[in-house]
């Protein structure tokens, strides 16, 4: 497997925690006609906007005023993920000769930031099932399928994420091409980033092969491959 393949399926998941903001917050309630539909819209611009903490917030407080709000729910899962993801990039970034110290209190919270939001999306996948998979929902709990594959992606659970990801692809094909024009455009993206079968097909691959010839994940290629290291 060349590098430059390798560094695409590698970072496949933190591409996608961007993308489907609008899919997260589907039947998140009212619209932006009421208050609690114009708090909505505001915590998903905060998550658009890649301002993590104060989505995160705002979705919690939304989601203690209103337990019943599954939108809300995910959009607190995605939050916590993406502060994860952020944090072990960050680590990644540091010299490990100089900053052993940092690397590992940024690993450790972000364990701890992936552990809660696979919980809230354990639960928002339970509660949403528990309703019905109809084709007005059948798109939101296809993408809350696709994060929750990301977060065990991430927290070393391949096989477990593998199954996220082919049910998330079964529920809504679409995932299957990544965020669109307009998404990328916003985002400044001219080329379309890898999607979750791209990595679903990486996983199939590598879990078929005897454990000691699976590669998933190569520490040291991913620090030569960091464009800096922060002193």
């Amino acid at each position: 497997m060349g590098e430059k393949t390798y560094r695409v399926l590698r970072y496949t998941a933190i591409v996608l925690t961007v993308g489907w903001i609008g899919w997260t917050l589907y039947d998140s309630g009212p619209g932006e006609s009421t208050a609690l539909g114009r708090e909505l819209a505001a915590a998903g611009r905060y998550l658009e906007d890649g301002e993590l903490e104060q989505a995160l917030g705002l979705f919690s407080r939304i989601s203690t005023e209103q337990p019943d709000n599954i939108g809300a729910l995910r959009g607190k899962a995605q939050a916590l993920m993406r502060i994860g993801i952020r944090q072990s990039v960050d680590a990644g970034r540091l010299n490990p000769a100089k900053q052993a110290f940092e690397i590992d209190r940024l690993q450790r919270e972000s364990n701890q930031q992936l552990r809660l939001a696979l919980a809230l999306y354990d639960q928002s996948i339970d509660r949403e099932t528990a309703r019905g998979t109809t084709e007005s929902n059948r798109r939101a709990l296809g993408v809350a399928f696709a994060n929750r594959g990301i977060l065990k992606d991430q927290l070393g659970d391949y096989a477990g994420a593998l199954s996220d990801y082919r049910e998330g692809l079964r529920l809504e094909p679409k995932l299957a091409k990544g965020p669109g024009f307009l998404t990328r455009f916003l985002r400044n993206q001219s080329e379309r980033p890898p999607s979750i079968a791209d990595r679903a097909r990486y996983l199939a691959e590598q879990l078929a092969k005897p454990p000691a010839e699976r590669l998933m994940r190569v520490p040291e290629q991913d620090r030569q491959q960091r464009a800096y290291l922060l002193e």
